[in-house]
């Protein structure tokens, strides 16, 4: 992420102040549950009907537990009308927390990617499951990814650096193309975000790479790894890589610290340790004392998970950039 050394010198302070006070380093407020895609991988899809609080109440929300990343979610978010309002009662301009709004881009055109940067957000998060039109039928949306091609290299052209970029799940569907989908990051202009296939969402575990398959996934992650080192835009570090394959091929990664580290608000405001726990809080001190305490999953590796469960000194190993600014916080 482009961050200035100043709020990269209130990011650290945050966070050891949320780690010392048990608040959560990034909360993800999943907005609506609605979405104007069916993926495959996920639980959600089309129309629900559903209790939504106002804009105000998500920055209520947010102040309360102060996280040092907000991501705004769903279901898709820009389904919401009112996500301009919800991003201004979030936002502090010039702090925190930093503001990733996640979409399929179904909804997306330029003119509202500017008008949310606007409104507070600091980047926009773009699914991506394949290269190509399989992208399309992954979603169930007809010519997705021939929007994607066209809006997504506009928008990197005419705006800041990183403040767009990819993110891809993998599962055992789409490892073998990961590598072209680093390729296609580069010729959009794009940063790429990797995260890992869980099955707790729809129970489908056809999606986790297993067998045969892992030493093929370990090929494709070294791939990958080596493109990065070789100047391809691949946000995700070779350590976070690598651990996706281990938690595929151990089936799991114990130590989960969801509902300390990390926690999602769902439309009504309730909490949940994480998107596929359906244990619902009114306050996290609850959610602390009654789930975290004696969690023991081990069944996701999430990106979310992945990062907020570094130690400070991986943090700032896998960011030198960011450190750099940290240690000079009056440059911009």
């Amino acid at each position: 992420m482009n961050v200035s050394g100043r709020v990269g010198v209130q990011m650290a302070w945050r966070g050891m102040l949320n780690t010392i006070q048990n608040k959560p380093l990034t909360v993800s407020f999943e907005i609506t549950h609605a979405c104007t895609a069916n993926c495959w991988h996920c639980n959600w899809g089309g129309p629900i009907k559903e209790k939504r609080l106002e804009p105000a109440e998500y920055g209520a929300i947010s102040g309360d537990l102060k996280p040092v990343v907000v991501n705004i979610s769903g279901g898709e978010p820009l389904a919401r009308g009112d996500i301009y309002e919800i991003l201004e009662s979030i936002a502090h301009p010039g702090g925190l927390p930093w503001i990733v709004v996640v979409t399929n881009a179904s909804q997306l055109t330029p003119e509202r990617f500017f008008k949310l940067k606007k409104a507070g957000m600091h980047q926009l998060s773009v699914s991506l499951d394949y290269p190509d039109d399989r992208h399309s039928d992954f979603r169930r949306i007809p010519g997705l990814f021939e929007k994607m091609s066209q809006v997504l290299p506009e928008m990197a052209r005419t705006s800041e650096r990183d403040d767009v970029s990819l993110n891809v799940c993998i599962s055992a569907w789409n490892y073998r193309d990961v590598p072209d989908m680093v390729r296609l990051a580069k010729v959009w202009g794009l940063p790429i975000n990797f995260s890992v296939y869980t099955h707790l969402r729809v129970q489908d575990r056809s999606g986790l790479v297993s067998g045969d398959g892992l030493e093929d996934l370990r090929r494709v992650i070294e791939e990958v790894i080596d493109m990065r080192r070789a100047g391809y835009p691949v946000y995700t570090t070779a350590k976070t890589l690598r651990e996706f394959y281990r938690f595929l091929a151990e089936d799991g990664i114990p130590g989960c610290e969801a509902g300390r580290r990390f926690l999602v608000v769902n439309p009504d405001g309730r909490m949940t340790p994480c998107a596929m726990v359906m244990a619902y809080f009114d306050r996290q001190e609850d959610m602390l004392e009654s789930f975290t305490k004696q969690n023991s999953c081990t069944k996701c590796y999430i990106s979310t998970r992945a990062h907020a469960e570094k130690s400070y000194l991986q943090l700032a190993l896998d960011n030198p950039a960011a450190l750099r600014r940290l240690l000079t916080p009056w440059r911009a």
